[in-house]
C-alpha cells in the first residue's frame, strides 16, 4: 500500500494531480481545497498523505494534505452508503475544522450540501461520526466532552431517532 507520496507536480487537472515521484506519474485523486493549495506550491516539492483503494477494476490513490484529512476521509469511507467521491466532496466544501465542528454539532445541512449526499445520508454521517472525532480539535477549540458522557448522549439520540423521532428533537430531549 502507498501511504505517502513525495514529488513534483506534473499535471494539474480538475480532480486530481499527477505527482512525479522519483520520475513515476501518480495519478492521485484530490478535492478541490487539496487542488488549490498544490496549485500555490506548483513549484515546490509538496508530499500528499494517500489512501489506497484496491478494487477489481484498479487501484486509485486519494491524496491529502494533512495525516487529520486523511484520517477523516477513512472514517468517512466507512459510513454506509459514502464513498471515496462523496468523502471527497465532503473534505472539499469547508476547512476541515469547520467539517469536524459541524459533525460535532449535529449539523447535517452542512454535509447534505455535497452533490450526491442527501439529507438522511447526511445525518447518517453526523450520527456515525459524531463521537469518533475526538482526536481532531483545532486551536481555541473546547475539549470535547467526556468519551464516556459523549457515547450515552449519542446512543440515547440514536435510540430515539431509531423510534421515528427527528434528530433536532432527539438531541433536544436528551
Amino acid at each position: 500500500m502507498i501511504g505517502m507520496l513525495r514529488g513534483r507536480i506534473a499535471l494539474l487537472a480538475d480532480d486530481h494531480v499527477i505527482l512525479d515521484a522519483g520520475g513515476v506519474g501518480y495519478q492521485v485523486q484530490c478535492h478541490l481545497r487539496t487542488l488549490a493549495t498544490l496549485h500555490e506550491q506548483r513549484e515546490q516539492e509538496v508530499t500528499l498523505h494517500i489512501h489506497t483503494s484496491v478494487s477489481s477494476d484498479a487501484i486509485r490513490l486519494y491524496g491529502f494534505v494533512s495525516r487529520d484529512e486523511l484520517g477523516l476521509f477513512q472514517l468517512l469511507i466507512g459510513v454506509e452508503r459514502i464513498g471515496p467521491k462523496a468523502a471527497l466532496g465532503i473534505l472539499g466544501r469547508a476547512e476541515l475544522a469547520t467539517m469536524v465542528r459541524a459533525i460535532r454539532g449535529g449539523d447535517a445541512a452542512l454535509v447534505a450540501t455535497v452533490p450526491g449526499v442527501g439529507r438522511k445520508t447526511a445525518e447518517r454521517v453526523v450520527l456515525e461520526l459524531r463521537d469518533k472525532l475526538d482526536n481532531y480539535s483545532a486551536p481555541g477549540e473546547p475539549a470535547p466532552a467526556p468519551v464516556g458522557e459523549a457515547a450515552v448522549v449519542g446512543s440515547a439520540v440514536a435510540g430515539l431517532v431509531g423510534l421515528g423521532f427527528r434528530e433536532s428533537e432527539a438531541r433536544a430531549a436528551v
